[in-house]
């Protein structure tokens, strides 16, 4: 496989290497995607104190278009982009990152599926996997052993339509994510109203579809720490789906409305660390976070409130000592700042993190000299 290489790189900090650092438990090291063109820094690095709530910025690289969903490889020290483009120019892309934030692009490849919208790492680290919106299909690239795709990539092909004519005239996968036991691989398929059930490695076919509600759109799903549970927004419906999982099977257990006017723009779900709560991210009207109270017990959630952000909040991420929920507003240019309160689920606006049209946020522990 024949890399392409970039030219561009903007940082606070621009080092060749990266030097020894001493683990600061407290700063968390964050990383951004956005939509931006590729000559402007799409994917950029900041340091966030989990305990204070302060940040710095740190640095950005260019070089891909519209980097809009991201994920981390802490064992390679590797970010993995998206390149969100129509067609044959969407791509895959590889940075590398040191400790104080400072970013290299070092491979671009192509997904041979348009709109890449999602990437994640398969769970033992040996492949990458991007779900493409317009491509209606998954890619996944084995990685060599310095974490680059190489050979020719995997590309799984779907079919169908919704009953929603404008929205779900196609498959549109969205999301990949795999059960707790590493067993199946999950797609959702806003396109279709599946969750699609794959094996995990990736031979033959699916192991079966899960069918929702038709016309309610597929979009992200989350699972509780002990692997119990399972919970799917769907975009177009606004409803959370509960399923009570055992190995590769998902069962229904309760659906129930995250999104209350009807705004057909749900996006992101996670739960707290603590597992006590869990937020969903809603746009296009009434523009915030839907809080819920999680049951220990029989996992089914009780709608208990709602918290408005800025506009279009796409994606957020909670720290690891679950204080703060980060929420990328896309359209107001800032990454807002929420306390947490970890007793009532209830969340404080403490600031924002002014950046250009982001989409993703990916936390990881920080290391700093």
């Amino acid at each position: 496989m024949n890399h392409t290489l970039p030219t561009l790189l903007l940082g606070a900090a621009l080092l060749t290497g990266c030097s020894a650092q001493k683990p600061q438990t407290d700063e968390l090291l964050m990383f951004t995607g956005s939509y931006a063109p590729a000559d402007s820094a799409g994917v950029r690095s900041f340091i966030f104190n989990q305990q204070t709530g302060e940040w710095s910025a740190l640095g950005g690289v260019c070089g891909i278009s519209n980097p809009s969903f991201i994920t981390v490889d802490t064992a390679r020290s590797k970010i993995y982009s998206v390149g969100e483009d129509a067609g044959n120019s969407s791509t895959i892309n590889v940075v590398n990152y040191c400790a104080d934030g400072a970013m290299t692009l070092t491979a671009t490849d192509t997904t041979g599926g348009g709109a890449p919208c999602h990437i994640t790492l398969t769970p033992d680290g040996s492949s990458v996997v991007t779900a493409n919106y317009m491509g209606g299909s998954i890619t996944i690239y084995n990685l060599d052993a310095d974490g680059l795709p190489e050979g020719t990539p995997r590309i799984i092909r779907f079919s169908g339509n919704g009953p929603d004519s404008a929205r779900q005239s196609q498959p549109h996968i969205h999301q990949i994510t795999f059960t707790p036991d590493a067993s199946a691989m999950l797609a959702n398929d806003l396109g279709t109203d599946k969750i699609h059930i794959l094996p995990s490695p990736f031979a033959g076919n699916s192991i079966s579809d899960i069918d929702m509600k038709p016309g309610s759109g597929p979009r992200h799903t989350t699972f509780s720490a002990d692997g119990r549970h399972a919970y799917m927004l769907s975009e177009i419906s606004g409803e959370v789906t509960a399923f009570a999982v055992d190995s590769n099977h998902l069962t229904p257990i309760q659906t129930i409305a995250a999104d209350t006017v009807g705004a057909e723009g749900a996006a992101d779900i996670h739960i707290s660390p603590d597992g006590r709560h869990l937020y969903a991210s809603l746009r296009l009207a009434a523009d915030g976070l839907a809080v819920f109270d999680i049951d220990p017990t029989t996992g089914t959630l009780t709608r208990i409130g709602h918290q408005p952000t800025g506009p279009h909040p796409r994606n957020f991420a909670i720290t690891p000592n679950g204080k703060y929920i980060l929420v990328a507003c896309r359209d107001s240019n800032e990454i807002e700042i929420y306390e947490r309160d970890s007793a009532t689920g209830r969340l404080t606006l403490r600031g924002a993190i002014p950046t250009a049209r982001p989409t993703c946020i990916a936390l990881i522990a920080s290391e700093k000299k």
